[in-house]
């Protein structure tokens, strides 16, 4: 297992284990193995479901409820490659569905509020890319007690520049369909620091998604926007996009701009 974990690591390697049923072999050992094994096992899976196939796959194997195991009465190691692999799956619509219907909110909530500084960001990017995917995991991330958790990862001292991300993106997308959870300040701050950063692994991007939606919800307050900074964050990102030639992209500034009651940005035509 621990071999086919570093072998994943590449994606030919990864299609090639795959084909050859190794999904299947991985999510038996991480059922069935010795502890070692299973967590070589988690980890191997994690790298798999970085493969929108796999992720299909993985959950047709029984993966969800094994992984949902190992997250909640698994080793640490156990624990932290599983809520990797949840994570990844996660992004899957399906899946994350999957994972509600089997208590996955409560484990990764759990981990998310409890765990390793590790734990603790794999879980909260799992809830995240729930709540982004699949609306339907909204209701129960809330009454499972998920806002309160996520809404202290936003301010833990202790918690990665990530995981604070990740929770902030999560509690924003939640916003965008509950306008009983509005997103405070410190998640909108978090968001908007990304946008003066380069890209990196789409986290730029993400956080852009999750600002624009928001801003086009019957859940933004334009004080609060311009209280923060957003505004003038969404009118020079306008301007960016549009010099760049991304014109969907300044369309939906906006459009954001204009939800918030303020002016389109104007746009430079050629001489």
């Amino acid at each position: 297992a621990a071999v086919l974990c570093n072998l994943a690591i590449n994606d030919d390697n990864s299609v090639a284990i795959a084909a050859a049923g190794g999904i299947d072999v991985l999510v038996s050992l991480a059922r069935d193995g010795i502890e070692g094994q299973k967590a070589c096992a988690a980890g191997a899976l994690r790298i798999l479901a970085g493969n929108d196939e796999h992720r299909v796959a993985i959950a047709a194997a029984g993966g969800i409820d094994v992984l949902i195991a190992l997250a909640r009465d698994g080793t640490e190691a156990q624990k932290g490659e599983a809520a990797g692999t949840l994570r990844n799956l996660a992004m899957n619509h399906d899946n994350s569905v999957a994972i509600a219907a089997a208590g996955g909110i409560e484990v990764l909530i759990s981990l998310a509020r409890d765990g390793t500084e590790r734990q603790k960001e794999l879980a909260a990017g799992a809830l995240s890319n729930m709540i982004e995917v699949a609306s339907g995991t909204h209701e129960g991330v809330v009454e499972a007690g998920g806002v309160a958790v996520l809404s202290s990862l936003t301010q833990e001292a202790g918690a990665s520049d990530l995981c604070k991300l990740v929770a902030a993106i999560a509690l924003v997308h939640l916003a965008c369909t509950r306008a009983d959870l509005a997103a405070g300040d410190t998640c909108l701050s978090l968001l908007l620091s990304r946008l003066d950063q380069p890209e990196e692994n789409g986290w730029r991007r993400d956080s852009i998604n999750a600002l624009l939606a928001l801003a086009t919800s019957s859940s933004a307050c334009a004080e609060q926007w311009h209280r923060v900074g957003g505004v003038a964050a969404l009118q020079a990102l306008a301007r960016e996009t549009a010099e760049e030639g991304v014109e969907r992209q300044a369309e939906r500034c906006d459009e954001a701009l204009v939800s918030l009651g303020v002016r389109r940005v104007r746009r430079r035509t050629a001489a």
